[in-house]
């Protein structure tokens, strides 16, 4: 009987410890929670405190009025085009040589190609003018069949070529500049264009922003007729690039085996070229 006793005491006791133990690990947790929830509202609030105080109200503002949801808006573009005569001359040629050495070969350039520089200059064109625009040197091979039927790769020389860029204001001499090149040693005329130059392509295209504006305005107003809205403001205004057609006349290749008797004065022509500015709008709008 007192063992029986002593056991229920003993089981008691032993319950009695682990609701306790129980009772205090659940009181940890909770104070646990309690604490993870007010730290974690400390931060929130100490952040949103410090983002108020680092943002402005006006960049606030401007961020608002700028992706405003409820805004409207209509995008529209705008076009204007104007003609011009072209006011410069571009003219690539040069020298092609070929000689069985490297140095024979650039001797053999080198001697033409200061001659036509120097005919150039004597028909006017400044060097301030003239710039070279390619220059290059490789060797030149033959194939041929050896006893055994294979080809084989067999040096027979050096190509040297040296390639100028001319540009002038003497549109009318486009002409006289290649006679004069061809004569004193030149053997090929890659291109011919007449172009804008910047100064007189800025200008024209400054005028034409006021008028590709006003055709992107036309647009809008009378898009905006039909669905009784208005224009009531302007959020941007993007220009873009000059479109400019590019014309180059094609010229002879090569004047190798041509004599000099027989050149005669080429008559090139330059006509209009037409610049396009291009715009674009965003119209704030409203009922009307």
């Amino acid at each position: 009987m007192d063992n029986r006793v002593n056991i229920a005491v003993v089981v008691g006791v032993i319950f009695v410890l682990a609701f306790a133990v129980t009772l205090t690990q659940s009181d940890k947790q909770v104070e646990s929670q309690v604490e993870s929830q007010v730290e974690s509202q400390v931060e929130s609030q100490v952040e949103s405190q410090v983002l108020e105080d680092d943002i402005p109200e006006e960049l606030i503002y401007e961020w608002l009025k700028k992706y405003d949801p409820s805004e409207q808006t209509i995008s529209v573009s705008g076009s204007a085009t104007a003609s011009s005569n072209p006011d410069s001359l571009v003219i690539v040629l040069g020298v092609e040589s070929e000689a069985k050495t490297a140095n024979d070969s650039l001797s053999q350039n080198s001697d033409s190609l200061n001659s036509v520089i120097s005919a150039l200059t004597n028909s006017g064109i400044s060097e301030d003018d003239m710039q070279t625009s390619n220059f290059s040197i490789y060797p030149i091979y033959d194939s041929i069949k050896d006893f055994s039927g294979n080809w084989q790769q067999i040096l027979n020389g050096y190509r040297v070529s040296n390639i100028l860029l001319i540009q002038t204001d003497k549109i009318n001499s486009a002409g006289d500049i290649i006679d004069a090149a061809v004569s004193s040693g030149a053997n090929r005329v890659d291109n011919i264009s007449f172009q804008l130059s910047d100064d007189k392509l800025q200008k024209i295209s400054d005028n034409l922003i006021a008028d590709a504006v006003n055709d992107a305005t036309q647009k809008a107003e009378k898009a905006l007729v039909p669905l009784n809205q208005k224009i009531v403001g302007v959020k941007s205004v993007v220009i873009h690039d000059n479109v400019i057609p590019y014309y180059d006349s094609p010229m002879r290749a090569s004047f190798d085996g041509f004599a000099e008797s027989s050149m005669k004065s080429a008559p090139i022509m330059s006509g209009d070229e037409e610049i396009t500015t291009n715009v674009s709008v965003v119209f704030y709008i409203s009922q009307e």
